[in-house]
């Protein structure tokens, strides 16, 4: 995953963005997010804007979620070596990528319901030289429960409210985030315990494709 002059100084730049707009303040992710070469997870007609913190198109109105809120979402997953992880939505692959350096020895599971996307994520991560993270196509919103408990969940897609099979697969003291909400969405961090389910964060102003799904927007 060598980045060359250029892309070194491209991402160099787009995490100095990050930083100033608050966004990326932990420095595992920002070592992480550092080291995954981001021009080989966007389509080629986009390939120019790879280092630019916006989101960008991919196929069938799905997009590449914006650096600043990859940053953000994996910031507040505060991902362990070790842990098992799981993905709802792999978009291009980059937001698995990061989180399999952060997991180290750990595994990322990604679920995706569009084929394109599925294949594209595969792609990617090939080309990056990843190997612990395994893409499923299916339901997202059902989660994955032949794998769980998970250490972490984090979703991709707007839901209309945490699914409740995420919840259940969710490991007692694992992490969850999601971003909540029809139009504009709050981006929500819960915590499960022994003791029930806590909310720890909650900030408004984010828009996202809608999850599809059983749980998800119909």
């Amino acid at each position: 995953m060598d980045l060359d002059d250029v892309n070194k100084k491209r991402i160099e730049n787009l995490i100095k963005i990050m930083k100033v707009k608050g966004f990326l303040t932990d420095g595992k992710v920002e070592e992480a997010i550092s080291k995954v070469p981001r021009h080989l997870f966007v389509p080629s007609d986009v390939i120019k804007y790879a280092y630019e913190d916006e989101s960008l198109p991919t196929q069938n109105g799905q997009t590449i979620s914006q650096p600043s809120v990859v940053a953000r979402m994996t910031e507040w997953l505060d991902v362990k070596k070790g842990n098992k992880v799981l993905e709802i939505g792999c978009g291009s692959g980059w937001q698995s990528a990061i989180l399999s350096l952060l997991v180290g020895d750990g595994k990322v599971f990604s679920i995706e319901i569009s084929s394109f996307l599925v294949e594209f994520a595969k792609k990617n991560l090939a080309k990056a030289g990843i190997k612990n993270v395994e893409i499923i196509q299916g339901d997202g919103s059902l989660g994955l429960p032949e794998k769980s408990p998970f250490d972490r969940i984090i979703v991709t897609a707007a839901c209309p409210e945490f699914p409740k099979p995420l919840v259940e697969q969710l490991s007692i003291d694992g992490l969850l985030v999601s971003p909540v909400g029809e139009f504009m969405q709050s981006m929500i961090l819960l915590k499960k315990t022994k003791e029930g389910i806590v909310e720890l964060k909650r900030e408004l102003g984010y828009s996202f494709v809608p999850l599809k799904g059983k749980f998800g927007f119909q």
